[in-house]
């Protein structure tokens, strides 16, 4: 139960909605006990016509001798079910305020962690099964937050309340009703065990159909082009067979609680009226038989709340398996702000593995110094892209340090150290927002004429204003609204405008035609002024205007030189310049 415990942790800043609930659920709990007495004061005024007598109940001795007029019956019967009705929308109300707060901020703290957590982290995991967690999960314990907390709280209190009231209208009788329960507690927690499991299955697997939807719609276009509809239909329905499978075992473990406290019950109050046929008059009895089901309810809504604490448990169980995963990367105790000029960045004996055992990297000593341009080209697989990932920390090294200044990243505070830095990738991630925030996304505060001064330097400004709204044009998911060489330009404005004093290019032109390529270029010549860059490209034609180039294969640094001195020297570089431009 500790993963049903530290869900209500969440509910502790609204102590006072929860206080107030329960004030109310006293109240609901003593009008449900009075609701019993209806039918008896009901029954005698019609019996005795003008008045209403309570004097058969001998075993409590404050009900053996009292009469009031029957016109009052009415108003007695309206000022219960008000009271009832009263009481129990104020108390559902204020639960139900702080199950949606609790749950709010449940989803807050996981989107929260999640924006944190390393790299590394979604290396392993799927997009689709966090978004499971996220929306799915969160979802599944508003429940045991909002509802399970109020009827763990409520019906105790009503059973309290409509204990006596069964004895008070059954005297001893009663005794062989209420025995009964207790032994409905054994098969309960053995099905809420089986449920739990089941639960946790089931949202294993509904999690696959998340994960399974994304990837298909990102890649719908290879779908139809390879003709594959029909066999990802296929593999959807199979995964959607195996959640319902589970879902149907889930609902059976749930429905069957039900019926069995009815079953258990009805034996109970058989064996207690069998015993009071003889000894009751119509009006007690009735209040007795009352009484008895309104004990009934709330044992009946408590197996449910069994039943919603076991799926909460599996749910709780998924979003704490993040919320407990530290981020691997994150801020020393002792980290500082970076303040000074960027004078070099430094590799020394740096060694990286994704796995810890196959190196990526291996033993890389290397120094850029500033307003140089390093060209990084290889074969794919080669350790390019991993190099300059461990400059803005994506990474740490395995083995190793990577120095600005002297000194080692991990003295900086994450933050200072990734203003320090702009990167372009092959890869533009637009976001569904304006051009406009997409340009300023790594400085909001920008002025409109600082934003158009970052485009018109990326080559980007003429078909900006082309665009409906111009620069508060929307661009749709992905910014698939525009051209790859557009969305790349926008990438470029955005990294003009952070102003940072290093770059990284990885492949930035990498997907795109020759005349997009050439005005993307100039973006980036622009760009590249005045900065330490890196620059990653296949094509080596975009890279022989470097200061340096530096070839890796399998890891580590094979040769490194201008253009002219590479290819004089001959090896690896002029391998894949003659295979490129066919030599």
């Amino acid at each position: 139960m500790h993963i049903y415990q530290r869900l209500l942790t969440y509910i502790r800043p609204h102590l006072w909605r929860i206080f107030a609930a329960v004030a109310c659920m006293v109240g609901y709990s003593i009008s449900i006990g009075l609701v019993s007495a209806l039918p008896y004061i009901t029954i005698s005024g019609l019996s005795n016509k003008d008045q209403v007598v309570i004097d058969n109940i001998p075993h409590v001795p404050f009900l053996t001798d009292i009469r009031f007029a029957s016109y009052w019956i009415p108003v007695i019967i309206v000022a219960v079910i008000l009271m009832r009705s009263l009481f129990e929308y104020i108390s559902r109300y204020q639960m139900a305020s702080v199950g949606i707060r609790a749950i709010r901020k449940v989803r807050e703290d996981l989107y929260k962690h999640l924006v944190y957590l390393s790299n590394d982290f979604y290396a392993k995991g799927r997009t689709g099964d966090f978004l499971s967690r996220i929306i799915n999960d969160v979802n599944s314990i508003q429940g045991a937050v909002t509802d399970v907390l109020t009827d763990l709280i409520k019906q105790p209190l009503v059973i309290l309340v409509s204990i006596p009231a069964i004895f008070i209208w059954g005297g001893p009788n009663a005794l062989a009703a209420i025995i009964i329960f207790p032994l409905v507690a054994i098969p309960i927690a053995l099905l809420g065990k089986m449920l739990r499991r089941q639960t946790k299955k089931m949202q294993e697997r509904s999690a696959d159909i998340t994960s399974f939807i994304g990837e298909t719609l990102v890649g719908i276009n290879v779908v139809k082009a390879f003709n594959r509809e029909e066999a990802e239909v296929q593999r959807f329905n199979r995964i959607n067979k195996s959640v319902f499978d589970f879902f149907k075992k889930t609902i059976r473990i749930t429905i069957v609680q039900r019926p069995l406290i009815e079953v258990m019950g009805a034996f109970g109050a058989g064996i207690a009226i069998w015993y009071s046929l003889d000894n009751f008059t119509p009006e007690r009895f009735t209040s007795f038989v009352t009484a008895l089901f309104l004990l009934y309810e709330p044992l009946k809504k408590l197996s449910k709340v069994n039943s919603t604490i076991q799926q909460s448990i599996a749910s709780g169980s998924r979003i704490f398996e993040i919320l407990d995963v530290e981020p691997t990367v994150q801020n020393h105790t002792d980290a500082v702000d970076f303040k000074d000029a960027v004078h070099e960045v430094r590799y020394r004996q740096v060694c990286f593995s994704y796995d810890g055992e196959r190196q990526v990297l291996k033993k890389i000593d290397l120094t850029v110094k500033r307003d140089e341009v390093l060209a990084l080209v290889g074969p794919s697989g080669s350790g390019k892209t991993t190099l300059v990932n461990l400059i803005p920390r994506f990474y740490d090294p395995t083995e190793g340090d990577i120095q600005i200044n002297g000194q080692d990243i991990r003295r900086f505070t994450l933050k200072s150290l990734r203003d320090l830095i702009g990167i372009v990738s092959q890869e533009t991630i637009l976001f569904n927002a304006t051009v406009r925030e997409n340009i300023a996304y790594g400085n909001p505060n920008a002025s409109l004429d600082e934003i158009k001064d970052a485009a018109r330097a990326a080559y980007a400004d003429h078909f900006i204003e082309e665009l409906p709204q111009g620069y508060d044009t929307p661009l749709g998911e992905r910014g698939l609204k525009l051209s790859g060489g557009q969305r790349q330009r926008i990438a470029i404005a955005r990294a003009i405008l952070k102003n940072p004093p290093i770059l990284i290019l990885d492949e930035a032109t990498s997907h795109l035609d020759t005349a997009s390529e050439r005005e993307v270029q100039s973006a980036i010549d622009y760009l590249m002024q005045g900065r330490t860059v890196f620059v990653i490209a296949h094509r080596l034609s975009t890279v022989q205007r470097a200061n340096r180039i530096l070839v890796l294969q399998n890891g580590k640094i094979v040769q490194q030189g201008t253009n002219e001195s590479l290819l004089e020297a001959g090896g690896a570089y002029k391998k894949l310049h003659d295979l490129q431009f066919s030599v």
